[in-house]
């Protein structure tokens, strides 16, 4: 059980930027990683620098991963690729999940050759609604290193408008056995699902399919060799489930034979109670302040998930705009009326999950801030010239 008062924690910094972070040898406390200092003592930078990278690893998160390794082990194992759907509503942290494992395999140049190496491709086709759209988009990923375009992407873009679907994906995959791929993540490729009042058959779901099953065969390698064999992550809300559901198309079905769904944080059960309070304990850790805010006290964990309706996302821009506030008036943690103000200017943002179509029908109701807000100062009864008082 943790303390209530003091954090053990400090900030560690590396000893090559203790100038730019301001610290003074005199204050320094050596260790052997580095130097750790209070988080009081930070620069508000520094501290909103370690809010943005703030990320507490979930259960979920393991067995995600878990399955990813299964698909990959798979690929010796079947001729074609076991490829993995992860779905879920918006705001779960199903794309925080997959940043995270691509920042776990970071392309890079082989010391050897100096060509890239790069494991994972990240590809967002939130605007391709055609598999043309789609394959020009991980093409554009394919010619970037380390955030940095490797050619002109416009140039690029410009040179496959005119080609087909196929000798496009064929660049495309030309490309990602060239430079290691074996796992391709199209984070919301639910928006590729066409849906005009009935489901209809999603063409780019068929795309990855012949993506995955098209090989260049001989009677030496009848499977095709196994760098052609790629694992396609399909990462999305929950319309995914229409593209891979048995029932609707067994064909499309066997493009994602693993699945895993991503739900919000519950708070009925003691169980579910237990968790979300072990999810903000170790949230509370990882804050920027030297004492504790005590987010996972019954209380307080019960406002936390009634405003955030146990979303992820929502939970993020609450604890972190608290944060920010509690940094800026030189608070020693985030206190209850730093969270009330945080709820009221993120408003808009929070209650923008009450009408969005995934959203459970419990949560369609109005939005009602649970925190307190600050006392106001209570103004003293003065006495007028007149015997009056105001």
């Amino acid at each position: 059980m943790k303390g209530r008062t003091i954090k053990i924690e400090t900030l560690e910094v590396p000893e090559a930027s203790l100038e730019a972070v301001g610290f003074d040898d005199e204050r320094r406390v050596e260790s052997g990683r580095g130097s750790k200092m209070p988080w009081g003592q930070a620069t508000a930078d520094r501290r909103r620098e370690k809010l943005r990278q703030m990320f507490v690893k979930r259960d979920i998160e393991k067995r995600i991963v878990e399955v990813i390794g299964e698909a990959l082990a798979d690929r010796h194992l079947h001729a074609e690729a076991q490829n993995v759907a992860i779905y879920g509503e918006t705001g779960v942290g199903k794309s925080e999940i997959a940043k995270r494992i691509l920042a776990a395999h970071p392309e890079h140049r082989d010391p050897k050759t100096g060509c890239i190496v790069r494991p994972v491709l990240y590809t967002d086709v939130r605007n391709s609604s055609t598999p043309k759209a789609a394959a020009v988009a991980m093409l554009v990923q394919l010619a970037t290193f380390q955030g940095k375009p490797l050619e002109d992407i416009e140039k690029l873009i410009l040179s496959v408008k005119t080609m087909s679907v196929p000798d496009i994906t064929r660049r495309v995959k030309t490309q990602m056995m060239g430079q290691g791929v074996i796992l391709s993540i199209l984070d919301e490729f639910h928006n590729t699902v066409t849906d005009n009042g009935a489901v209809r058959l999603n063409r780019i779901a068929e795309w990855v399919k012949d993506f995955a099953k098209t090989k260049s065969r001989s009677a030496a390698k009848l499977d095709g060799d196994l760098s052609e064999t790629i694992v396609f992550v399909l990462v999305g809300t929950r319309k995914i489930k229409s593209i891979i559901e048995p029932t609707l198309n067994a064909e499309l079905a066997s493009i994602a034979p693993y699945r895993v769904e991503v739900n919000r944080y519950g708070y009925v059960s003691d169980d579910e109670k237990e968790v979300f309070h072990e999810f903000l304990e170790e949230l509370d850790r990882e804050l920027p302040f030297d004492e504790y805010s005590d987010l996972d006290l019954p209380e307080m964990a019960e406002k936390l998930h009634m405003a955030s309706f146990g979303l992820l996302r929502q939970l993020g821009i609450i604890i972190v705009k608290a944060a920010d506030l509690a940094i800026r008036d030189g608070s020693d943690r985030i206190y209850e009326h730093h969270l009330h103000a945080a709820v009221e200017l993120k408003r808009g943002v929070l209650e923008s999950h009450l009408i969005s179509e995934d959203a459970e029908p419990q949560d369609k109701r109005v939005f009602e801030n649970p925190f307190t807000p600050p006392l106001l100062p209570v103004r003293e009864k003065r006495r007028s010239r007149d015997g009056l008082t105001e």
